[in-house]
């Protein structure tokens, strides 16, 4: 290897650990635990040193770290067989833009947003996120701790979604 690729190496090296706390917490938010989260958070190291002559540095590098980060997060919980605790597809995708804001600088505007349509939902709503993403109980077993079927937990839920996804959009979560 040429000493150019080594410097373009530690180049995009800095920049992912720079962005450890910021990385961590978005794996965090998939695997819902902090020492599997370090586990994935070291995953994503090894893989850019592996691939660091293929990596370009630049302003695309945080989305390729969340790339990165994503699919060893949905890999380790396969392997560990914690699929019941991950979140959607469309939350992924949704943690993904406000990950990716995040990277320009600050906490993402919409995050702040979503956080805020959150509080806005009554008790019950966020008592289901709780129990789901916080808890991580499964669908069954929040449908028993809520007195529903399955099938009207998970109705729920996709409602839940559903109007978090519209008030962030209307931008209704906005502080005065």
């Amino acid at each position: 290897m040429s000493f150019r690729n080594d410097e373009i190496g530690e180049r995009v090296l800095g920049q992912l650990l720079s962005r450890r706390g910021w990385l961590l917490a978005y794996i965090r938010a998939i695997v819902r635990d902090f020492d599997l989260a370090e586990d994935v958070f070291q995953e994503v190291c090894l893989t850019v040193v592996r691939k660091r002559d293929q990596i370009t540095p630049g302003g695309a590098l945080p989305g390729y770290f969340l790339k990165v980060a994503r699919h060893a997060a949905l890999a380790l919980l396969e392997r560990k067989e914690r699929q019941a605790a991950t979140l959607p597809g469309e939350l992924l995708d949704a943690l993904d833009v406000a990950w990716s804001d995040g990277a320009k600088g600050g906490e993402s505007a919409k995050l702040n947003l979503l956080r805020r349509c959150i509080d806005r939902l009554s008790e019950g709503a966020r008592r289901l996120l709780r129990l789901r993403y916080e808890d991580l109980m499964s669908g069954k077993r929040l449908a028993d701790e809520i007195a529903l079927t399955t099938k009207s937990a998970y109705v729920a839920l996709s409602r839940i979604h559903r109007a978090l996804r519209e008030c962030v959009a209307r931008g209704e979560g906005a502080a005065p």
